[in-house]
């Protein structure tokens, strides 16, 4: 079996952890081929040098077919993950070493166990889809792709006007601090916070929600993600704050973007500890109550 091991930074209070997990790869002879800056990061911070048989900056780097790649990190260094494995289809297991971890959902206590089960090949893989934004001005390229969410929020202290097409027809104009659209992973990060449904992972929607609109009947909105979305935004100050996941610009306004539904998927390792509804009760604890 051959791994990928992609992080950024881990705190000094995990790196017994990360030792683990490469002294048990190594038990299971697994061979590793590790993101090249997170290397150097444990070598010059923690004089710590994993036994690898490869590096990467790109995925393509790792010249041997690649079986999972493991994200060691918070939801943010998965979401940075999925941008490295692009259209690979290697399928991504997140180990948290961060805060929440709904996506890097393999605790430290349960990493032990989580590695025994994806050796021996006990894992489901599931095909998270992903939102794809185009534009003239050719944002976030060359990966204009999120799985969990993309925004156009305001720049300064002004409200932006957002002008809304769903296929071409007109749908609202809204009057607020700015909009996500959400795939069904995402609708359980920033699309939850501002009041936004949670979507299991395998139906095929978009939700679209306003962030502070002025107006006190939007809503968010649950649409088809065979769907395609256009907003004509403009602020005040004449700048607009862009995001997919975990990456942002800031772009001059107005602006036109569309957003539609990615040509591929993302392949996410699930686990019977890691599966969707008890990843809801455990993180977010859905349904708590004393009598349960």
């Amino acid at each position: 079996m051959r791994v990928a091991i992609f992080g950024k930074y881990i705190e000094a209070e995990f790196l017994n952890t990360v030792k683990e997990l490469f002294i048990k790869l190594e038990h299971y002879k697994v061979e590793v081929c590790i993101y090249e800056p997170f290397y150097n990061m444990l070598k010059n911070n923690y004089s710590y040098t994993p036994n690898v048989f490869n590096m990467f900056t790109s995925i393509k780097d790792c010249s041997s077919e690649i079986d999972i790649l493991f994200s060691l990190g918070g939801d943010g260094t998965f979401l940075d993950s999925v941008a490295h494995v692009e259209r690979t289809n290697i399928p991504i297991a997140g180990i948290n070493f961060g805060r929440l971890g709904f996506l890097a959902n393999i605790s430290i206590p349960e990493m032990s166990g989580a590695l025994e089960q994806i050796v021996a090949g006990k894992y489901q893989v599931e095909k998270r889809s992903m939102l794809q934004v185009e534009s003239d001005a050719k944002y976030f390229a060359p990966f204009p792709f999120g799985l969990n969410d993309f925004t156009i929020q305001k720049s300064g202290a002004g409200l932006l006007k957002i002008n809304t097409f769903i296929n071409d027809e007109y749908m609202s104009t809204y009057w607020t601090d700015g909009l996500i659209v959400a795939t069904p992973t995402g609708s359980t990060a920033y699309s939850l916070s501002v009041g936004g449904p949670i979507i299991t992972p395998s139906l095929s929607t978009f939700i679209i929600s306003a962030i502070a609109p002025h107006n006190l009947t939007v809503r968010p909105l649950v649409i088809p993600d065979s769907s395609t979305i256009r907003f004509e935004a403009s602020g005040r100050n004449g700048k607009v704050l862009l995001t997919i996941d975990s990456r942002d610009i800031v772009s001059d306004s107005p602006i036109v973007v569309t957003v539609k539904k990615a040509p591929f998927s993302a392949n996410v390792v699930s686990l019977e500890s890691t599966a969707f509804y008890k990843t809801l009760r455990s993180k977010l604890y859905w349904g708590i109550d004393k009598r349960n």
